[in-house]
């Protein structure tokens, strides 16, 4: 290329190597799996990196409580006013204290209504924030919505954790009424949907085990030619083919010695306790995320519903948990107690996959950055709730700068008495003029470059378009 003088515009040498090393790059039998990457290490040598918006949600069943659950200490649960509370020194609670070390990129949130009432579970309702019959695609939901404004190879990942529950479920996320988004309910079918069959093989654990380290030496044939910031995302990805591979090498061992289902390749209708089949597939929510397969991820805890055990925290029955029982097993006392430890377990794992982000260097920063996470129940604040419900939810990560972190943010609350079916415990209640959940979602979509007035906000709805528009309190405009 020349200038207008005609003198050739120089390239930097170090510019120049890098862009030599990827071309005519070809990966054989990895080439998919490694596309997404090798595209952004390839834009990022030529100086054209973008960083992508990546949001993740969690959504758990069984309601999430204020008190003892995302109360920080020493902040009172009413209010009349809108509050915005530093969290800067402030002890977070149990079931959110896995974030303490993303205190900086947290936001806890109150007071905003639930637009459906809930019983034994939110389904699709939750992540649509449309009223009507919760056990039907009625709407586009938040996550779908984010995965049409953030495209990637799988534009949303959709992941299950229940107990002995089906291999795939709809439950919670829909591209548009009457089209439901099946979630995988089994790690390993989950990874083979991310990753690739290779087919019917005698062991197909062992295949593809040998496939993933086959493209990790492509990754490593790589890393000799590349240097900067480059070489740190082939890094992050390397570590979660070889995390994958492990897991494989471990379930062919199991198939070798018969504890596997003799007649492979069918796969374990069970992997074990839900606190497994949760830290497996937020192992799968990481690596895909940092292999550039997906920008939206979904993990429904419940699907949709209860909980029929929580194994791996307590034995008691999810359904009386939720009512406030105890598990007389455990030295669990408390009402709601063995739910806070599981929500502690969920967050840890969340933590977990927010760490691997965090070390993974993007542009002048981490991918995690550009993340957001979203932590929430699909029951508002417990099991059986009324329309207009109180629902916290916890956020942790700015979007690239988008939005305020650091803090407590409550719209107006009151405090409730619950009668037998919230155990009789005190529960927060949101003002009848308070936003919608809806006006969250309207938030995360203008958050990631899609501004959104009112989201899933029906032309004949008595509600004012205000309670659904996006929340100033979580912007930096």
């Amino acid at each position: 290329m020349n200038t207008p003088d005609n003198t050739p515009k120089m390239v930097p040498p170090d510019q120049l190597d890098r862009r030599t090393a990827l071309k005519g790059v070809t990966l054989g039998a990895g080439s998919l799996v490694m596309a997404p990457l090798l595209q952004k290490v390839a834009a990022a040598a030529e100086g054209k990196a973008a960083t992508p918006k990546r949001v993740i949600f969690i959504v758990f069943d069984n309601g999430f409580r204020e008190i003892d659950g995302t109360l920080p200490e020493g902040v009172p649960l009413e209010s009349d006013k809108l509050r915005q509370v530093p969290l800067k020194g402030l002890k977070l609670p149990l079931d959110i204290e896995p974030f303490a070390p993303f205190r900086d990129r947290l936001t806890i949130l109150h007071g905003l209504r639930g637009n459906n009432a809930v019983d034994h579970g939110g389904y699709f309702a939750a992540l649509s924030g449309i009223p009507g019959n919760k056990h039907s695609a009625l709407g586009t939901s938040i996550d779908a919505a984010l995965a049409q404004a953030l495209p990637a190879v799988f534009p949303l990942l959709g992941l299950g954790v229940s107990s002995g529950g089906p291999t795939t479920a709809y439950c919670s996320s829909a591209w548009a009424a009457g089209k439901p988004i099946a979630m995988q309910c089994q790690p390993e079918m989950a990874y083979e949907s991310l990753f690739g069959s290779v087919g019917a093989k005698r062991n197909d654990f062992a295949t593809r085990k040998n496939l993933l380290d086959f493209v990790s030496t492509d990754v490593k044939r790589l890393q000799t030619d590349i240097a900067g910031p480059e070489r740190d995302l082939l890094e992050a990805h390397l570590e979660a083919l070889e995390s994958l591979s492990k897991r494989n090498g471990q379930l062919s061992e199991q198939y070798q010695n018969g504890s596997l289902n003799k007649h492979a390749p069918k796969l374990p209708e069970k992997m074990g306790l839900v606190t497994e089949i949760a830290a497996a597939q937020c192992d799968i929510a990481a690596a895909a995320l940092a292999a550039g397969l997906t920008n939206v991820v979904t993990i429904s805890s419940g699907l949709g519903g209860l909980m029929g055990k929580y194994s791996g925290i307590c034995n008691g029955d999810g359904h009386g948990l939720g009512h406030g029982g105890v598990d007389k097993d455990l030295p669990l006392k408390r009402k709601f107690e063995p739910l806070s430890h599981y929500h502690n377990y969920l967050a840890s794992q969340a933590a977990r996959m927010l760490t691997k982000l965090q070390e993974t260097k993007e542009g002048t920063g981490t991918m995690l950055d550009n993340t957001l996470l979203v932590f929430m129940s699909d029951s508002a604040n417990q099991q059986h709730s009324w329309k207009n419900a109180h629902g916290p939810s916890v956020l942790v990560g700015d979007l690239g700068g988008k939005r305020t972190t650091g803090q407590f943010v409550s719209y107006p609350v009151k405090a409730q008495r619950a009668g037998g079916d919230g155990g009789g415990e005190v529960f927060g209640t949101a003002f009848g003029t308070n936003p919608l959940t809806n006006a969250l979602y309207a938030t995360l979509l203008t958050a990631v470059g899609k501004p959104c007035d009112a989201f899933n906000r029906s032309p004949s709805s008595s509600e004012a378009k205000e309670v659904h528009a996006p929340l100033p309190e979580l912007l930096n405009r």
